[in-house]
């Protein structure tokens, strides 16, 4: 996050401090910590004689104070997320601080713009993405075009290849600013095709935060290993993947002594496989990539020596009994160990520490704290996150009047602003980093922000359905311990012409360019 809102972490962990870290466990009854309703704030952004920030410190948008829309309706079709982003009515307010916080930043942005929020909320994960776009092309076909589309990634990257998606870059009198921090900095660079834009993502979304992979670490029980707090190598830059695997080597002891691994066991590294690409993208290392001549092509990252090297490496590691790594989707006993206070690292999306995850890590007494993705080595300059793939992707339909696309830009533009100062903050700073993670140097808190600031998306995982989903050709050979050259040679001919024939082509036939 931007320095302002480091700062405003800061004295608001200076203020909690006593109520919440005194514990050091969190509250016996989640839903009973509650946060002020949010006034709502017909303000709007800054002007010659208005601060640039609100009176909490945090950064405001720039939209006009008297743009108004005379209460037009704004109909947004949205999929079943995992977890609430979108309509909360008065009646489900349960007191939680995230819920109310969705709530009034819904409420605050039709107030402030003049406008209603209308949800059409049905299914659209990756078992659904068919149905999704069936309803989109039926209402269009009937002649009603919904003014937003937010919906899962992999279902957006459908949309966009039947043609029903706006160029967010190509709006007349759009209110988006990409450069606001509300919107991820490496955002218009990775989903960028060929100078087009069809999808955005950021603080306008809350499934965003549950959904950026860290590492957890018991903090505890790497001292009575006497090995160090991983913070240091974080702020070094020395945080990397050969860092993680030296420090898990001898870490498998047969705690319940079966005489086999079991979850039972004291283990290194835990992870699920399908975690594990979490290593691919924060290596810097790509899927697919915008090009000028070919529209979008398999990066040479795909079959690069850096890709085999890692992928062999992780390989070798991952097979050792000091990893507890599960294959099986339908279960996630892969928690177990971590939780147990058995293990040294796990890897997961940063949701492990809520309620709804229901591994009950916020309800450990030992202090544990969360990492980025290891670098790949000392060279890579930064840290970065990637994320699960059921996040929001948030979209204008095609075909609409300039003036309709202006003010849905305007709308989205007024959520995650708002997002930014409402639901962020009653998510990652007070849900998260106050009351699941008891530290009280402030060091989870920089953690996050490391986690959150490199937010990253790749074409590759946003179009899988088109390419045979080729962001787990990686993840399911590192995970088995095979040796991932030979199966990414002899794959890169099948998924190079699926992308040409159910990517390149269709956006070819569906846009201009």
């Amino acid at each position: 996050m931007k320095k302002s809102l480091q700062l405003i972490a800061l004295l608001m962990a200076a203020l909690t401090v006593l109520a919440v870290f005194a514990s050091c466990a969190e509250p016996e009854n989640p839903s009973d910590v509650t946060t002020p309703s949010a006034v709502v704030d017909s303000t709007g952004g800054p002007d010659e004689t208005k601060s640039i920030y609100d009176k909490d410190g945090y950064l405001l948008d720039k939209i006009p104070d008297d743009l108004k829309f005379n209460d037009e309706e704004i109909n947004i079709l949205c999929w079943k997320a995992e977890r609430d982003e979108f309509e909360i009515t008065e009646d489900k307010l349960d007191g939680t601080i995230v819920t109310e916080a969705i709530y009034n930043r819904n409420i605050n942005t039709e107030s402030r713009l003049g406008v209603k929020l209308v949800w059409d909320m049905i299914p659209g994960d990756n078992g659904n993405i068919d149905n999704f776009c069936k309803q989109v092309e039926n209402q269009y076909a009937g002649g009603f075009i919904y003014d937003i589309i937010a919906t899962y990634t992999r279902t957006a990257g459908t949309l966009c290849t039947k043609g029903y998606l706006q160029d967010l870059n190509d709006i007349e009198n759009s209110y988006l600013d990409f450069s606001n921090p509300w919107w991820p900095a490496r955002l218009t660079k990775t989903v960028d095709i060929n100078g087009k834009m069809f999808f955005a993502s950021g603080d306008i979304s809350t499934n965003i935060l549950h959904f950026m992979y860290g590492i957890y670490y018991n903090k505890e029980l790497l001292n009575s290993m006497n090995l160090e707090d991983p913070v240091k190598f974080v702020d070094d830059k020395t945080w990397t993947i050969d860092k993680l695997i030296d420090m898990t080597k001898d870490a498998y002891s047969d705690l319940d002594g079966n005489g086999k691994i079991s979850e039972g066991d004291r283990f290194g590294f835990g992870a699920i496989y399908y975690h594990l690409d979490a290593f691919y993208t924060g290596s810097g290392l790509r899927l697919l990539e915008s090009d000028p001549e070919e529209l979008i092509v398999i990066s040479e990252d795909f079959t690069s020596d850096k890709t085999i090297a890692l992928c062999d490496k992780l390989a070798d590691w991952l097979v050792t009994e000091n990893c507890y790594i599960s294959s099986d989707s339908t279960t996630r006993s892969y928690q177990v160990p971590f939780v147990n206070g058995n293990e040294l690292f796990c890897q997961n999306r940063v949701y492990m520490a809520d309620q709804q995850n229901g591994c009950k890590l916020h309800d450990v007494t030992w202090e544990y704290g969360i990492l980025p993705t290891p670098l790949y080595d000392e060279n890579q300059e930064e840290y970065i996150t990637v994320l699960g793939n059921p996040v929001t992707l948030w979209c204008i339909e095609k075909d609409q009047t300039p003036e309709r696309q202006s003010m849905n830009s305007a709308v989205m533009e007024c959520l995650a602003s708002y997002g930014y100062r409402l639901t962020t903050p009653a998510l990652f700073e007070t849900n998260m980093k106050y009351r699941y993670t008891p530290d009280q140097k402030g060091d989870s808190m920089r953690m996050f922000d490391i986690i959150h600031d490199n937010i990253d998306f790749d074409l590759g995982r946003i179009f899988s359905k088109q390419n045979s989903y080729m962001s787990e050709i990686p993840t399911r050979i590192i995970s088995d311990g095979g040796k991932y050259g030979a199966v990414a040679t002899a794959k890169y001919k099948t998924v190079k012409t699926l992308i040409k024939n159910q990517l390149i082509k269709p956006l070819l036939e569906n846009y201009d360019w």
